[in-house]
Protein backbone atom coordinates (compact mmCIF):
# COMPACT_ATOMS: atom_id res chain seq x y z
CA UNK A 1 0.00 0.00 0.00
CA UNK A 2 1.31 3.87 -0.89
CA UNK A 3 1.17 6.45 1.29
CA UNK A 4 -2.29 8.11 -0.26
CA UNK A 5 -5.16 5.80 -0.13
CA UNK A 6 -8.78 6.98 -1.67
CA UNK A 7 -12.12 7.27 0.37
CA UNK A 8 -14.13 5.92 -2.26
CA UNK A 9 -17.51 7.47 -0.76
CA UNK A 10 -16.34 10.66 -1.13
CA UNK A 11 -14.44 10.51 -4.41
CA UNK A 12 -16.99 12.06 -7.08
CA UNK A 13 -15.50 12.33 -10.55
CA UNK A 14 -13.97 15.59 -10.66
CA UNK A 15 -11.01 14.51 -11.97
CA UNK A 16 -9.24 18.08 -10.21
CA UNK A 17 -6.42 14.61 -8.76
CA UNK A 18 -5.56 13.88 -12.57
CA UNK A 19 -5.49 17.15 -13.46
CA UNK A 20 -3.01 18.04 -10.77
CA UNK A 21 -0.85 14.38 -10.58
CA UNK A 22 2.48 15.86 -12.87
CA UNK A 23 2.96 12.20 -13.99
CA UNK A 24 -0.92 10.71 -14.66
CA UNK A 25 0.03 8.32 -11.14
CA UNK A 26 -3.85 8.14 -10.25
CA UNK A 27 -6.38 5.50 -12.18
CA UNK A 28 -9.97 5.72 -12.48
CA UNK A 29 -12.21 2.94 -12.14
CA UNK A 30 -16.11 3.36 -11.99
CA UNK A 31 -15.76 6.62 -11.25
CA UNK A 32 -13.29 6.66 -8.38
CA UNK A 33 -10.11 7.56 -8.20
CA UNK A 34 -6.95 5.14 -7.02
CA UNK A 35 -3.32 6.34 -6.50
CA UNK A 36 -1.13 3.89 -8.20
CA UNK A 37 1.91 3.65 -5.69
CA UNK A 38 4.58 2.03 -8.41
CA UNK A 39 3.59 5.45 -10.66
CA UNK A 40 3.61 7.93 -7.70
CA UNK A 41 6.19 10.55 -6.74
CA UNK A 42 4.83 10.80 -3.61
CA UNK A 43 4.58 15.00 -4.17
CA UNK A 44 1.07 14.93 -2.19
CA UNK A 45 -0.51 17.84 -3.76
CA UNK A 46 -3.71 15.13 -4.93
CA UNK A 47 -4.07 14.95 -1.49
CA UNK A 48 -4.27 19.54 -1.26
CA UNK A 49 -6.11 19.89 -4.12
CA UNK A 50 -9.06 17.02 -3.35
CA UNK A 51 -12.43 19.44 -3.12
CA UNK A 52 -13.89 16.39 -1.44
CA UNK A 53 -10.78 15.48 1.12
CA UNK A 54 -11.25 11.83 -0.59
CA UNK A 55 -7.40 11.85 -0.80
CA UNK A 56 -5.61 10.55 2.26
CA UNK A 57 -2.13 10.19 3.30
CA UNK A 58 -0.75 7.66 6.12
CA UNK A 59 -1.08 8.98 9.40
CA UNK A 60 1.98 8.69 11.45
CA UNK A 61 0.63 10.34 14.69
CA UNK A 62 -0.69 6.58 16.40
CA UNK A 63 2.92 5.85 15.57
CA UNK A 64 4.56 8.84 18.22
CA UNK A 65 1.74 8.03 20.43
CA UNK A 66 2.67 4.28 21.00
CA UNK A 67 6.27 5.51 21.41
CA UNK A 68 5.16 7.93 24.20
CA UNK A 69 2.77 5.53 26.08
CA UNK A 70 5.63 2.80 25.72
CA UNK A 71 7.99 4.98 27.46
CA UNK A 72 10.03 5.49 24.59
CA UNK A 73 12.95 8.38 24.37
CA UNK A 74 12.04 10.76 21.55
CA UNK A 75 14.31 12.69 19.44
CA UNK A 76 12.63 15.64 17.08
CA UNK A 77 13.99 16.87 14.13
CA UNK A 78 12.31 19.38 13.00
CA UNK A 79 12.42 21.01 9.40
CA UNK A 80 13.21 24.64 9.68
CA UNK A 81 10.33 25.57 7.68
CA UNK A 82 7.93 25.54 10.71
CA UNK A 83 8.44 29.59 10.78
CA UNK A 84 6.30 29.44 7.88
CA UNK A 85 2.84 28.41 9.70
CA UNK A 86 1.09 30.94 11.37
CA UNK A 87 1.17 28.63 14.48
CA UNK A 88 4.29 27.49 15.54
CA UNK A 89 5.89 31.28 14.25
CA UNK A 90 7.94 30.82 17.81
CA UNK A 91 10.39 28.71 17.14
CA UNK A 92 10.72 29.18 21.61
CA UNK A 93 7.56 28.34 22.58
CA UNK A 94 7.21 25.85 20.23
CA UNK A 95 10.23 24.24 21.76
CA UNK A 96 8.56 24.29 24.86
CA UNK A 97 5.57 22.42 23.71
CA UNK A 98 7.28 19.46 22.38
CA UNK A 99 9.18 19.27 25.19
CA UNK A 100 5.39 19.43 27.85
CA UNK A 101 4.28 17.32 25.05
CA UNK A 102 6.74 14.19 26.01
CA UNK A 103 9.55 14.72 23.32
CA UNK A 104 13.15 14.27 25.02
CA UNK A 105 15.03 16.02 22.62
CA UNK A 106 13.91 18.90 20.30
CA UNK A 107 16.57 19.43 17.19
CA UNK A 108 16.79 21.43 13.93
CA UNK A 109 16.60 19.21 10.75
CA UNK A 110 18.91 21.75 9.25
CA UNK A 111 21.94 20.15 11.14
CA UNK A 112 21.62 17.59 9.00
CA UNK A 113 21.31 19.54 6.00
CA UNK A 114 24.46 21.05 6.53
CA UNK A 115 25.83 17.71 5.97
CA UNK A 116 24.30 17.27 2.68
CA UNK A 117 25.22 20.55 1.63
CA UNK A 118 28.76 20.19 2.24
CA UNK A 119 28.80 16.57 0.34
CA UNK A 120 27.00 17.94 -2.55
CA UNK A 121 30.22 20.33 -2.60
CA UNK A 122 32.37 17.79 -2.83
CA UNK A 123 30.74 16.07 -5.55
CA UNK A 124 30.94 19.41 -7.46
CA UNK A 125 34.41 18.32 -8.31
CA UNK A 126 33.98 15.14 -10.38
CA UNK A 127 33.28 17.16 -13.08
CA UNK A 128 29.98 16.44 -14.39
CA UNK A 129 26.64 18.10 -13.51
CA UNK A 130 24.92 17.43 -10.06
CA UNK A 131 21.40 17.00 -9.93
CA UNK A 132 20.55 17.26 -5.97
CA UNK A 133 19.11 14.36 -4.46
CA UNK A 134 17.46 16.29 -1.15
CA UNK A 135 13.68 16.71 -2.55
CA UNK A 136 11.90 12.65 -2.44
CA UNK A 137 9.70 13.83 -5.02
CA UNK A 138 12.13 14.79 -7.37
CA UNK A 139 14.19 11.73 -6.16
CA UNK A 140 11.09 9.34 -7.24
CA UNK A 141 10.52 11.38 -10.24
CA UNK A 142 14.18 10.84 -11.76
CA UNK A 143 14.26 6.62 -10.77
CA UNK A 144 10.80 5.96 -12.16
CA UNK A 145 9.95 8.49 -15.03
CA UNK A 146 13.54 9.67 -16.08
CA UNK A 147 15.90 6.90 -15.15
CA UNK A 148 18.84 7.79 -17.34
CA UNK A 149 19.63 10.67 -15.39
CA UNK A 150 19.95 8.84 -12.70
CA UNK A 151 24.18 9.35 -12.47
CA UNK A 152 23.79 12.66 -12.13
CA UNK A 153 21.82 12.67 -9.18
CA UNK A 154 23.79 13.15 -6.16
CA UNK A 155 24.41 9.92 -4.70
CA UNK A 156 23.74 11.68 -1.16
CA UNK A 157 20.96 11.05 1.38
CA UNK A 158 18.02 13.86 2.03
CA UNK A 159 18.30 16.19 5.27
CA UNK A 160 16.04 14.02 7.15
CA UNK A 161 17.86 10.99 7.11
CA UNK A 162 21.36 12.44 7.40
CA UNK A 163 19.88 13.98 10.61
CA UNK A 164 18.10 10.71 11.80
CA UNK A 165 21.55 9.21 11.37
CA UNK A 166 23.17 12.12 13.18
CA UNK A 167 20.83 11.52 15.94
CA UNK A 168 21.12 8.09 16.38
CA UNK A 169 24.87 8.45 16.92
CA UNK A 170 24.39 11.24 19.09
CA UNK A 171 22.16 9.76 21.65
CA UNK A 172 21.76 6.62 20.86
CA UNK A 173 20.21 3.67 18.51
CA UNK A 174 17.62 3.16 21.18
CA UNK A 175 16.37 6.66 20.64
CA UNK A 176 13.59 7.12 18.54
CA UNK A 177 13.71 9.73 15.60
CA UNK A 178 10.99 11.41 14.48
CA UNK A 179 10.61 13.73 11.69
CA UNK A 180 8.64 16.97 11.63
CA UNK A 181 8.38 18.85 8.21
CA UNK A 182 5.96 20.17 5.71
CA UNK A 183 6.24 17.04 3.30
CA UNK A 184 4.50 14.08 2.28
CA UNK A 185 7.10 12.60 0.51
CA UNK A 186 8.93 11.92 3.58
CA UNK A 187 5.99 9.68 4.24
CA UNK A 188 7.18 7.06 1.57
CA UNK A 189 10.97 8.11 1.96
CA UNK A 190 11.64 6.57 5.29
CA UNK A 191 10.35 3.46 4.34
CA UNK A 192 12.39 2.96 1.85
CA UNK A 193 14.88 -0.17 2.63
CA UNK A 194 18.08 1.33 3.15
CA UNK A 195 16.78 3.74 5.12
CA UNK A 196 15.04 1.29 7.33
CA UNK A 197 15.97 2.24 11.22
CA UNK A 198 16.67 5.51 10.94
CA UNK A 199 13.80 7.16 11.17
CA UNK A 200 11.08 6.06 13.27
CA UNK A 201 7.95 7.93 12.18
CA UNK A 202 7.06 11.09 10.18
CA UNK A 203 4.65 13.50 11.11
CA UNK A 204 3.46 17.17 8.88
CA UNK A 205 3.19 20.24 10.97
CA UNK A 206 -0.31 19.43 10.35
CA UNK A 207 -0.34 16.24 12.39
CA UNK A 208 2.21 17.72 14.67
CA UNK A 209 -0.66 20.49 15.15
CA UNK A 210 -3.36 17.69 15.91
CA UNK A 211 -1.64 16.00 18.14
CA UNK A 212 -0.81 19.26 20.42
CA UNK A 213 -4.16 19.91 20.45
CA UNK A 214 -5.46 16.58 21.68
CA UNK A 215 -3.53 17.25 24.81
CA UNK A 216 -4.09 20.50 24.75
CA UNK A 217 -0.92 22.14 25.00
CA UNK A 218 -0.72 25.66 24.18
CA UNK A 219 2.24 26.60 22.61
CA UNK A 220 1.52 30.45 23.41
CA UNK A 221 1.25 30.27 27.42
CA UNK A 222 4.47 28.47 27.58
CA UNK A 223 8.02 29.72 28.78
CA UNK A 224 10.50 29.96 25.60
CA UNK A 225 12.61 26.78 25.17
CA UNK A 226 16.29 26.37 23.70
CA UNK A 227 16.67 23.55 20.82
CA UNK A 228 19.01 20.66 22.00
CA UNK A 229 20.91 20.87 18.13
CA UNK A 230 20.89 24.06 16.10
CA UNK A 231 21.33 24.25 12.30
CA UNK A 232 22.97 27.51 11.71
CA UNK A 233 23.19 28.76 8.18
CA UNK A 234 21.37 25.27 6.44
CA UNK A 235 18.17 27.07 8.09
CA UNK A 236 17.42 28.91 4.70
CA UNK A 237 17.36 24.93 3.29
CA UNK A 238 13.69 25.17 2.56
CA UNK A 239 13.83 28.17 0.58
CA UNK A 240 14.78 27.75 -3.36
CA UNK A 241 18.65 27.73 -3.50
CA UNK A 242 18.60 27.56 0.31
CA UNK A 243 21.18 24.31 -0.41
CA UNK A 244 23.25 26.26 -3.10
CA UNK A 245 23.30 28.98 -0.32
CA UNK A 246 24.30 26.55 2.72
CA UNK A 247 27.23 25.13 0.75
CA UNK A 248 28.51 29.10 0.14
CA UNK A 249 27.87 28.75 -3.44
CA UNK A 250 26.53 32.00 -5.23
CA UNK A 251 22.66 32.04 -5.94
CA UNK A 252 22.92 34.61 -7.79
CA UNK A 253 20.59 34.53 -10.87
CA UNK A 254 23.19 35.05 -13.31
CA UNK A 255 25.79 33.13 -11.99
CA UNK A 256 25.41 30.48 -14.89
CA UNK A 257 26.82 27.40 -13.60
CA UNK A 258 24.25 27.35 -10.84
CA UNK A 259 20.10 26.45 -11.42
CA UNK A 260 16.88 26.09 -9.30
CA UNK A 261 14.27 25.34 -10.33
CA UNK A 262 11.10 24.68 -8.60
CA UNK A 263 7.56 23.27 -9.14
CA UNK A 264 6.70 19.93 -10.91
CA UNK A 265 5.25 21.30 -14.22
CA UNK A 266 8.83 23.14 -14.42
CA UNK A 267 10.75 20.18 -13.27
CA UNK A 268 9.43 17.94 -16.38
CA UNK A 269 10.14 20.46 -18.72
CA UNK A 270 13.78 21.36 -17.80
CA UNK A 271 14.47 17.20 -16.86
CA UNK A 272 13.13 16.70 -21.07
CA UNK A 273 15.74 19.08 -21.92
CA UNK A 274 19.08 18.03 -19.68
CA UNK A 275 20.68 16.46 -22.29
CA UNK A 276 20.95 19.58 -24.04
CA UNK A 277 21.72 21.89 -21.38
CA UNK A 278 23.86 20.16 -19.11
CA UNK A 279 27.13 20.83 -19.98
CA UNK A 280 26.59 24.38 -18.92
CA UNK A 281 25.92 23.79 -15.46
CA UNK A 282 27.65 22.62 -12.48
CA UNK A 283 24.85 22.31 -9.72
CA UNK A 284 21.00 22.10 -10.54
CA UNK A 285 18.87 22.39 -7.71
CA UNK A 286 15.13 20.38 -8.18
CA UNK A 287 12.51 21.31 -5.73
CA UNK A 288 9.14 19.17 -6.23
CA UNK A 289 7.07 22.55 -4.54
CA UNK A 290 6.54 25.69 -6.50
CA UNK A 291 7.79 27.97 -3.54
CA UNK A 292 10.21 25.09 -2.09
CA UNK A 293 9.29 23.21 1.22
CA UNK A 294 8.09 26.51 2.37
CA UNK A 295 5.20 25.59 0.26
CA UNK A 296 4.42 22.16 1.02
CA UNK A 297 1.34 20.19 1.49
CA UNK A 298 1.66 19.28 5.05
CA UNK A 299 2.40 22.53 6.00
CA UNK A 300 -1.00 25.09 6.18
CA UNK A 301 -0.61 28.39 6.50
CA UNK A 302 -2.47 31.86 5.48
CA UNK A 303 0.52 33.66 4.79
CA UNK A 304 1.75 34.31 1.19
CA UNK A 305 5.11 32.64 -0.12
CA UNK A 306 6.38 36.23 0.30
CA UNK A 307 5.46 35.81 3.93
CA UNK A 308 6.95 33.01 4.80
CA UNK A 309 10.25 33.00 3.04
CA UNK A 310 10.62 37.01 5.27
CA UNK A 311 10.13 34.62 8.08
CA UNK A 312 12.31 32.14 7.11
CA UNK A 313 15.01 34.57 6.42
CA UNK A 314 14.61 36.67 9.42
CA UNK A 315 14.89 32.75 11.26
CA UNK A 316 18.33 32.20 9.05
CA UNK A 317 19.63 35.48 10.65
CA UNK A 318 18.03 35.28 14.19
CA UNK A 319 21.14 33.86 16.07
CA UNK A 320 19.20 31.36 18.21
CA UNK A 321 22.01 29.90 19.98
CA UNK A 322 23.88 31.75 18.35
CA UNK A 323 27.57 30.05 19.62
CA UNK A 324 26.92 27.25 16.88
CA UNK A 325 26.38 29.73 14.51
CA UNK A 326 29.74 30.27 13.05
CA UNK A 327 30.86 26.33 13.89
CA UNK A 328 32.60 24.85 10.75
CA UNK A 329 31.22 22.97 8.16
CA UNK A 330 30.80 19.15 9.05
CA UNK A 331 31.64 19.58 12.94
CA UNK A 332 28.35 18.34 13.80
CA UNK A 333 28.92 15.00 12.10
CA UNK A 334 32.82 15.19 13.68
CA UNK A 335 31.08 15.79 16.79
CA UNK A 336 28.82 12.87 16.96
CA UNK A 337 31.07 10.69 15.52
CA UNK A 338 28.81 10.32 12.06
CA UNK A 339 31.50 9.06 9.17
CA UNK A 340 30.78 11.01 5.93
CA UNK A 341 30.27 7.15 4.39
CA UNK A 342 27.08 7.34 6.14
CA UNK A 343 25.82 9.94 4.08
CA UNK A 344 25.91 8.01 0.96
CA UNK A 345 23.20 6.26 -1.01
CA UNK A 346 22.33 4.66 -4.36
CA UNK A 347 19.57 5.31 -6.68
CA UNK A 348 17.55 3.02 -8.49
CA UNK A 349 15.80 2.41 -11.47
CA UNK A 350 11.82 1.49 -10.75
CA UNK A 351 10.86 2.53 -14.64
CA UNK A 352 7.05 1.63 -15.48
CA UNK A 353 7.31 0.32 -18.65
CA UNK A 354 3.97 0.40 -20.84
CA UNK A 355 3.90 -1.14 -24.14
CA UNK A 356 3.45 1.77 -26.55
CA UNK A 357 -0.45 1.54 -28.32
CA UNK A 358 -0.59 1.41 -32.21
CA UNK A 359 -2.14 4.76 -34.03
CA UNK A 360 -5.19 2.46 -34.82
CA UNK A 361 -6.03 1.33 -31.06
CA UNK A 362 -5.68 5.13 -30.12
CA UNK A 363 -7.89 6.20 -33.16
CA UNK A 364 -10.63 3.80 -31.94
CA UNK A 365 -10.42 5.20 -28.39
CA UNK A 366 -10.54 8.50 -29.72
CA UNK A 367 -13.67 7.07 -31.95
CA UNK A 368 -16.15 5.79 -28.56
CA UNK A 369 -16.41 9.94 -27.72
CA UNK A 370 -17.37 11.23 -31.27
CA UNK A 371 -13.96 11.64 -32.25
CA UNK A 372 -12.84 11.21 -35.75
CA UNK A 373 -10.48 13.82 -37.29
CA UNK A 374 -8.07 16.00 -35.26
CA UNK A 375 -10.73 19.01 -35.77
CA UNK A 376 -12.61 16.88 -33.21
CA UNK A 377 -9.64 16.69 -30.47
CA UNK A 378 -11.41 19.93 -28.09
CA UNK A 379 -7.55 18.88 -25.77
CA UNK A 380 -10.16 20.65 -22.87
CA UNK A 381 -8.03 19.16 -19.91
CA UNK A 382 -11.53 18.43 -18.47
CA UNK A 383 -10.78 14.56 -18.08
CA UNK A 384 -7.63 15.85 -15.96
CA UNK A 385 -5.12 14.97 -19.13
CA UNK A 386 -3.31 17.52 -21.22
CA UNK A 387 -4.61 15.91 -24.79
CA UNK A 388 -6.91 14.29 -26.09
CA UNK A 389 -4.41 11.59 -27.20
CA UNK A 390 -3.05 11.78 -24.07
CA UNK A 391 -6.41 10.31 -22.51
CA UNK A 392 -6.69 7.47 -25.10
CA UNK A 393 -3.11 6.47 -24.43
CA UNK A 394 -4.45 6.51 -20.84
CA UNK A 395 -7.58 4.54 -21.72
CA UNK A 396 -5.68 1.92 -23.33
CA UNK A 397 -3.31 1.49 -20.09
CA UNK A 398 -6.51 1.08 -18.10
CA UNK A 399 -5.46 3.95 -16.31
CA UNK A 400 -8.80 6.04 -17.49
CA UNK A 401 -11.85 5.44 -18.42
CA UNK A 402 -13.50 6.12 -21.81
CA UNK A 403 -16.51 7.94 -20.09
CA UNK A 404 -14.45 10.54 -18.71
CA UNK A 405 -14.59 13.04 -21.56
CA UNK A 406 -16.88 15.44 -20.34
CA UNK A 407 -17.89 17.06 -23.25
CA UNK A 408 -18.45 14.27 -25.52
CA UNK A 409 -20.91 12.83 -22.17
CA UNK A 410 -22.25 16.45 -22.26
CA UNK A 411 -23.44 16.56 -25.78
CA UNK A 412 -24.44 12.72 -25.37
CA UNK A 413 -26.71 13.49 -22.76
CA UNK A 414 -27.84 16.95 -24.45
CA UNK A 415 -28.37 14.79 -27.19
CA UNK A 416 -30.82 12.23 -25.13
CA UNK A 417 -32.30 14.60 -23.74
CA UNK A 418 -33.28 16.88 -26.67
CA UNK A 419 -34.51 13.25 -28.46
CA UNK A 420 -36.81 12.52 -25.24
CA UNK A 421 -38.30 15.66 -25.14
CA UNK A 422 -38.55 15.96 -29.46
CA UNK A 423 -40.42 12.81 -29.14
CA UNK A 424 -42.35 12.12 -25.78
CA UNK A 425 -45.98 12.47 -26.19
CA UNK A 426 -46.11 14.87 -23.25
CA UNK A 427 -46.32 18.58 -24.01
CA UNK A 428 -43.67 20.32 -22.27
CA UNK A 429 -42.99 24.41 -21.65
CA UNK A 430 -39.98 25.98 -19.59
CA UNK A 431 -40.30 29.60 -18.44
CA UNK A 432 -37.63 31.65 -16.76
CA UNK A 433 -38.83 33.07 -13.09
CA UNK A 434 -40.15 36.37 -14.88
CA UNK A 435 -42.29 33.70 -16.51
CA UNK A 436 -41.05 33.79 -19.61
CA UNK A 437 -41.13 31.43 -22.36
CA UNK A 438 -37.99 29.67 -22.71
CA UNK A 439 -38.72 26.74 -24.88
CA UNK A 440 -41.89 24.55 -25.99
CA UNK A 441 -41.60 20.91 -27.14
CA UNK A 442 -42.84 19.96 -30.37
CA UNK A 443 -45.41 18.07 -28.55
CA UNK A 444 -46.50 21.35 -26.38
CA UNK A 445 -46.51 23.24 -30.04
CA UNK A 446 -49.44 20.80 -30.83
CA UNK A 447 -51.43 20.82 -28.17
CA UNK A 448 -51.39 24.61 -27.32
CA UNK A 449 -51.22 25.51 -31.03
CA UNK A 450 -48.12 27.59 -31.22
CA UNK A 451 -44.76 27.41 -32.89
CA UNK A 452 -41.46 28.08 -30.29
CA UNK A 453 -40.20 30.85 -32.42
CA UNK A 454 -43.46 32.62 -32.36
CA UNK A 455 -44.06 32.13 -28.55
CA UNK A 456 -40.30 32.25 -27.02
CA UNK A 457 -39.57 35.47 -24.68
CA UNK A 458 -43.77 36.18 -24.29
CA UNK A 459 -45.19 35.79 -21.26
CA UNK A 460 -46.35 32.60 -20.46
CA UNK A 461 -50.03 33.51 -19.72
CA UNK A 462 -49.92 34.15 -23.52
CA UNK A 463 -50.70 30.67 -23.97
CA UNK A 464 -52.46 29.18 -20.59
CA UNK A 465 -53.03 30.13 -17.01
CA UNK A 466 -49.46 30.88 -14.97
CA UNK A 467 -50.86 30.01 -11.65
CA UNK A 468 -49.58 26.25 -10.85
CA UNK A 469 -46.19 27.91 -12.37
CA UNK A 470 -46.39 30.53 -9.91
CA UNK A 471 -47.16 28.61 -6.89
CA UNK A 472 -44.40 26.28 -8.26
CA UNK A 473 -41.74 28.88 -8.00
CA UNK A 474 -42.67 30.11 -4.57
CA UNK A 475 -43.06 27.01 -2.82
CA UNK A 476 -40.29 25.15 -4.53
CA UNK A 477 -42.30 22.09 -4.53
CA UNK A 478 -44.10 20.21 -6.81
CA UNK A 479 -47.66 21.07 -8.34
CA UNK A 480 -49.80 18.45 -9.84
CA UNK A 481 -53.31 18.36 -10.45
CA UNK A 482 -55.74 17.64 -13.44
CA UNK A 483 -56.64 20.89 -15.36
CA UNK A 484 -58.81 21.49 -18.70
CA UNK A 485 -57.97 24.01 -21.27
CA UNK A 486 -61.23 24.46 -23.46
CA UNK A 487 -59.86 27.33 -25.78
CA UNK A 488 -57.43 23.79 -26.79
CA UNK A 489 -59.90 21.65 -26.48
CA UNK A 490 -57.44 19.28 -24.24
CA UNK A 491 -57.92 18.21 -20.67
CA UNK A 492 -54.33 17.83 -18.89
CA UNK A 493 -52.40 16.23 -15.80
CA UNK A 494 -50.30 18.79 -14.93
CA UNK A 495 -46.50 18.41 -13.05
CA UNK A 496 -45.02 21.69 -12.66
CA UNK A 497 -41.83 22.36 -11.10
CA UNK A 498 -38.95 24.20 -9.87
CA UNK A 499 -35.24 23.66 -11.28
CA UNK A 500 -32.93 25.73 -8.61
CA UNK A 501 -29.42 25.33 -10.34
CA UNK A 502 -30.99 26.52 -13.69
CA UNK A 503 -33.51 29.21 -11.80
CA UNK A 504 -36.19 27.46 -14.51
CA UNK A 505 -39.81 26.52 -14.20
CA UNK A 506 -40.76 23.31 -16.32
CA UNK A 507 -44.28 21.94 -16.85
CA UNK A 508 -45.08 18.72 -18.34
CA UNK A 509 -48.52 18.28 -19.52
CA UNK A 510 -50.18 14.88 -19.74
CA UNK A 511 -53.34 14.93 -22.33
CA UNK A 512 -56.15 13.25 -20.69
CA UNK A 513 -59.05 14.28 -22.92
CA UNK A 514 -59.99 10.67 -24.55
CA UNK A 515 -59.49 9.16 -20.93
CA UNK A 516 -61.60 12.07 -19.47
CA UNK A 517 -64.10 11.82 -22.09
CA UNK A 518 -64.46 7.84 -21.00
CA UNK A 519 -64.58 8.74 -17.33
CA UNK A 520 -67.59 11.05 -18.57
CA UNK A 521 -69.49 8.63 -19.83
CA UNK A 522 -68.61 5.86 -17.43
CA UNK A 523 -70.11 8.65 -15.15
CA UNK A 524 -73.33 8.81 -16.95
CA UNK A 525 -73.85 5.17 -17.54
CA UNK A 526 -73.55 4.66 -13.67
CA UNK A 527 -75.91 7.49 -13.06
CA UNK A 528 -79.14 5.78 -15.69
CA UNK A 529 -78.07 2.01 -14.02
CA UNK A 530 -78.24 3.58 -10.61
CA UNK A 531 -81.58 5.41 -11.69
CA UNK A 532 -82.90 2.02 -13.35
CA UNK A 533 -81.79 -0.03 -9.87
CA UNK A 534 -83.89 2.15 -8.07
CA UNK A 535 -86.62 1.67 -9.86
CA UNK A 536 -86.62 -1.99 -9.70
CA UNK A 537 -85.74 -2.16 -6.11
CA UNK A 538 -89.37 0.19 -5.30
CA UNK A 539 -91.21 -2.14 -7.76
CA UNK A 540 -90.20 -5.05 -6.05
CA UNK A 541 -90.56 -3.53 -2.73
CA UNK A 542 -94.20 -2.99 -3.17
CA UNK A 543 -94.87 -6.60 -4.94
CA UNK A 544 -92.99 -7.76 -1.66
CA UNK A 545 -94.85 -5.74 0.54
CA UNK A 546 -98.73 -6.88 -1.21
CA UNK A 547 -97.72 -10.58 -1.18
CA UNK A 548 -96.48 -9.83 2.51
CA UNK A 549 -100.08 -8.52 3.40
CA UNK A 550 -101.88 -11.39 1.98
CA UNK A 551 -99.70 -13.57 3.85
CA UNK A 552 -100.22 -12.15 6.98
CA UNK A 553 -104.06 -12.00 6.71
CA UNK A 554 -104.03 -15.97 6.02
CA UNK A 555 -102.07 -16.70 8.96
CA UNK A 556 -104.02 -14.67 11.00
CA UNK A 557 -107.34 -16.34 9.75
CA UNK A 558 -105.23 -20.26 10.19
CA UNK A 559 -104.27 -18.79 13.93
CA UNK A 560 -108.00 -18.31 14.98
CA UNK A 561 -109.41 -21.69 13.47
CA UNK A 562 -106.37 -23.98 14.98
CA UNK A 563 -107.00 -22.28 18.15
CA UNK A 564 -110.44 -22.64 18.28
CA UNK A 565 -109.77 -26.18 17.53
CA UNK A 566 -107.47 -26.74 20.48
CA UNK A 567 -110.27 -25.55 22.87
CA UNK A 568 -112.28 -28.10 21.60
CA UNK A 569 -110.07 -31.14 21.95
CA UNK A 570 -109.54 -29.39 25.69
CA UNK A 571 -113.32 -29.65 26.39
CA UNK A 572 -113.87 -33.21 24.94
CA UNK A 573 -111.00 -34.63 27.53
CA UNK A 574 -113.32 -33.00 30.25
CA UNK A 575 -111.11 -30.28 31.46
CA UNK A 576 -112.93 -27.07 32.32
CA UNK A 577 -112.66 -24.22 30.40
Amino acid sequence: MGIITTIEASCRDCYKCVRHCPVKAIKVTAGHAEVIEERCIADGWCVMVCPQQAKRAVDGKAQVRKMLDDGEQIAVSLAPSFVATEEFASPEQLVSALRAFGFTYVTETAEGAELVAQEHLRLLNDGQPLITSCCPAVVNLIEIYYPHLIKYLAPVVSPMVAHGKLLKAKYGPEVKVVFVGPCLGKKAEYWRAEHRGVIDAVLTFTELSELLAEVEVDSSSLQPGVFDRVGGQARIFPAPGGLAKTARLSTDLLAEEILTVDGLDEITAFLREFDQVKNSLRLVELLACRGGCLMGPGLKSGLSLYARRERLLRYTQSGVNAQQQDRSPGEAGKEAGLDRSKLFTLYTKRQVHSPAPSEEAIRQVLAKTGKFSPDDELNCGACGYNSCREKARAVLEGMAETEMCIPYMRAKAESRANLICSNTPNAIIVVDRELRIIEVNPAAEKKFQCRQEQVAGQNLQVLIDPAPFVKALETKQLVTGEVGYPAYAIYTWQAVFYVEPEDVIIGIFVDITREKEQRDKLTLVRGETLTKAQEVIDKQMRVAQEIAGLLGETTAETKVLLTKLIKLIKNEDGNAQ
